[in-house]
């Protein structure tokens, strides 16, 4: 069967919540998309944003055995996925993206809608996979050359 890669959603999380989910699933590797503060966020938005990405990182390299997360700007992850939409397309087309490759992956609601976040965390460890597989075995990283050392065709 297919290896499974628990995925975990931010929003909302008390800092308990992150260390019971580190805890109870002890990842050898963690990924993070690396964001920054976004325009027109009050500084009170900003300081706190910053303040919670400093915490994860924290958490994750102390359940990580001292290895500090990956970090992934989207730019980086949407191109290797094949994002070719720009702004606002951009969220569906890695919807799209993400179900063609992942059509158990639990995206949408009841009604539907896309859940937000998933499809990106979904595309985010996608990419960490084929990078550390290339990682792991000192090999160029792209999709064609991750896909042929697993056997697969693209």
């Amino acid at each position: 069967s297919a290896p499974r890669v628990p995925l975990f959603d931010l929003k909302n999380k008390t800092p308990w919540e992150i260390d019971s989910w580190l805890f109870t699933y002890q990842p050898s590797f963690i990924w993070i998309e690396d964001v920054h503060s976004l325009y027109g966020m009050s500084a009170k938005s900003n300081f706190s944003f910053g303040r919670n990405i400093g915490m994860l990182h924290g958490m994750c390299e102390v359940f990580c055995s001292g290895c500090p997360p990956e970090t992934v700007t989207p730019k980086v992850w949407q191109k290797f996925a094949g994002v070719t939409a720009k702004g606002k397309a951009i969220k569906k087309q890695v919807a799209k993206i993400a179900n063609t490759l992942y059509p158990a992956a639990d995206l949408y609601g009841k009604r539907g809608g896309l859940l937000d976040g998933r499809a990106d965390a979904l595309m985010i460890a996608h990419y960490a996979l084929h990078h550390q597989i290339c990682k792991t075995y000192d090999m160029e990283c792209n999709v064609t050359s991750t896909y042929k050392f697993l056997g697969k065709e693209e």
